[in-house]
């Protein structure tokens, strides 16, 4: 199984500020749970706070002016009969810890 390159937040704060245009708050683990980096990324991200991502981190590092979105895509969740709001309010409610 291939990863993708590791980048850290030093990373993030050397890029131009004028390039990062939206920012799409979610999680992750460290380790892959699925066979494919794509597959977790379209179908199975993580809770903002349930992953290992540096969220608060990334957060402080962009512009204070960058649209920050909510994208939690928990297909496993939905196929076992779990509506759109049980699912989304564990994510919106992280989200507002995470921007308070």
């Amino acid at each position: 199984m291939t990863t993708p390159e590791r980048l850290g937040i030093a990373d993030l704060v050397a890029l131009d500020p004028g390039i990062i245009g939206y920012l799409q708050l979610g999680d992750a683990p460290v380790e892959p749970r699925f066979p494919t980096y794509m597959e977790e990324a379209m179908f199975e991200r993580m809770v903002p706070g349930t992953g290992d991502l540096p969220r608060r981190e990334i957060l402080a590092a962009i512009p204070s002016d960058v649209v920050v979105g909510l994208e939690v895509p928990l297909r496993s969740q939905a196929e076992a009969g779990i509506g759109p709001s049980a699912r989304l309010r564990p994510c919106v409610d992280a989200a507002r810890a995470l921007m308070s």
